[in-house]
């Protein structure tokens, strides 16, 4: 808050000079040493948005009603395509001008109660945004630990090409530094070279489509023995389809594990799921056991399908039947309420292991009863022309039948989130006038990807773990945050 120390400060000094009084300066010198060097409260590092401001009329389509009496204290639908959310190659980007100053001015409008998550390292506890460098622009961001540099990370995102007429979509691809606060890319990001997209066979309303190739909406993450890559494109069962290659396939840095480590999905191979499919096929997520066999999970609402997947993106039987009885009764006491129109709930991020007790406690030990299956969703609302994501952690067995264990009660809020203004820099609202930006919507961020921020861990973690978020903001922007992965564990209902 610099203008208002230094408003404190000149008034002070004005009245030594007035008076020249030593003890008046030595008053300014103090009274100034004492604002910029105030102890950094570091508490928790979550906390309920129940304390950050309000406005009368709340954000739309953000409803976390009929939840309470929830005890905390254990763990201290494809979408409607009436916006082509994550396919809308019309995507928006970063001039993100919003300062500090003006920020703190803003009343953030919210409806229900939050789970704050702050930045671990962070001197203001706001998320830190990823720098491509030059013009380059991307979103919805992917983090993965480099291979061989400990200081560095591999970053992955939609390349924004929205003031452009292209028939191609790419991902972007940089390693990444830190650097005042900022996640650089050392280099000159590349486009991903991922395999051409096959031919189209999307027809009607959809026809379109088959014109755009290219990688969209991408997912990069660690499984239990390597980095893999999902991203949509064509397909050969339906419009757009979900594909899987070994990252380490495409990525530099890993060219010396390529052939040595690498066997399945070293080339792009098309995930398949049980009938029936959809028109387009989005958000997909692996996951593993704890025996190591990958499964991919296709839908988790209004209900559950999984399925153990082949090496050659083929998959079994639907496996949820084995638990939907039982899961259809969390999802209706826990899920958060879908309004009839303009509203969903789709997966979001790629999955991570977790067990539910302390690295740092000698006594803690991997187990099947206390290592779970963890995964965001998010609660998406599309109302004004405009979508807003709430995410909510889900955690689920690693091992047969695989039912919901948990799912948190509270959607998770990014410190640094704020209401939809002009200062937000969205590409949607890019020389239109302020009435175009709805009343009452706060900023869509977009959640992504989660990974383990130490290069020592690939897959699974533990609750004292650092993570990295990783999320769009407006598809205009990347960004992150780095947060004890217990920070959003605290509001779990169990199944």
């Amino acid at each position: 808050m610099p203008f208002p120390i230094s408003r404190r400060f000149g008034r002070i000094v004005v009245l030594c000079i007035l008076f020249t009084s030593a003890v008046c300066l030595l008053l300014a010198i103090g009274g100034k040493h004492v604002v910029d060097n105030a102890p950094y409260d570091s508490g928790t590092t979550s906390k309920s948005h129940e304390d950050q401001p309000t406005l009368e009329d709340g954000i739309v389509g953000s409803d976390t009603s009929g939840y309470g009496g929830i005890d905390h204290e254990e763990y201290d639908d494809a979408d409607d395509y009436d916006d082509a959310d994550d396919y809308d190659d019309e995507d928006y980007n970063d001039d993100n001008a919003q300062s500090d100053d003006d920020s703190d001015d803003l009343q953030v409008p919210y409806r229900g109660d939050y789970r704050e998550l702050f930045s671990l390292t962070t001197t203001d506890r706001r998320f830190f945004t990823i720098y491509f460098g030059g013009t380059m622009q991307a979103y919805n961001p992917n983090i993965i630990p480099h291979p061989t540099k400990h200081d560095m990370w591999i970053v992955v995102a939609q390349h924004e090409q929205s003031r452009k007429t292209i028939d191609v979509s790419g991902e972007l691809v940089c390693t990444a530094g830190f650097f005042e606060g900022v996640l650089i890319c050392a280099d000159p990001p590349k486009l991903l070279p991922i395999s051409p997209s096959i031919t189209g066979v999307c027809d009607g309303d959809l026809a379109y489509m088959n014109f755009r190739f290219g990688p969209r909406d991408a997912r990069m993450f660690y499984g239990p023995s390597g980095p893999s890559i999902l991203y949509g494109s064509q397909s050969q069962y339906a419009c757009l389809g979900i594909w899987v290659q070994d990252v380490r396939m495409l990525l530099e840095p890993f060219h010396l594990e390529r052939f040595a480590l690498a066997n399945l999905f070293v080339s792009a191979t098309e995930v398949q799921r049980p009938m029936p499919w959809k028109g387009i096929e989005k958000n997909f997520f692996l996951f593993w056991d704890l025996q190591g066999k990958a499964y991919v999970h296709h839908d988790i609402h209004p209900e559950r399908v999984f399925a153990q997947l082949d090496f050659d993106g083929n998959v079994g039987k639907n496996l949820a039947s084995f638990s939907a009885s039982e899961d259809q009764a969390c999802m209706a006491q826990y899920m958060p309420r879908v309004g009839p129109d303009h509203e969903s709930i789709h997966q979001a991020t790629n999955s991570l292991s977790i067990t539910l007790c302390k690295r740092s406690d000698p006594k803690c030990i991997q187990s099947g009863t206390n290592t779970f299956v963890m995964h965001i969703f998010q609660h998406k609302t599309y109302y004004d022309f405009h979508g807003i994501y709430e995410p909510y952690v889900v955690l689920f067995q690693q091992n047969a039948p695989f039912a919901l264990h948990a799912i948190s009660q509270r959607p998770l809020w990014i410190h640094g989130r704020n209401a939809l203004t002009r200062l937000t820099g969205s590409l949607q609202y890019e020389g239109k006038p302020d009435s175009d930006i709805p009343e009452g919507h706060t900023e869509m961020f977009y959640l992504t990807s989660m990974s383990w921020k130490s290069h020592a861990q690939k897959y699974h973690g533990y609750v004292d773990d650092v993570m990295f978020l990783a999320f769009g903001i407006e598809d205009s922007q990347s960004a992150a945050i780095d947060v004890v992965a217990g920070d959003l564990l605290q509001d779990l209902a169990l199944c």
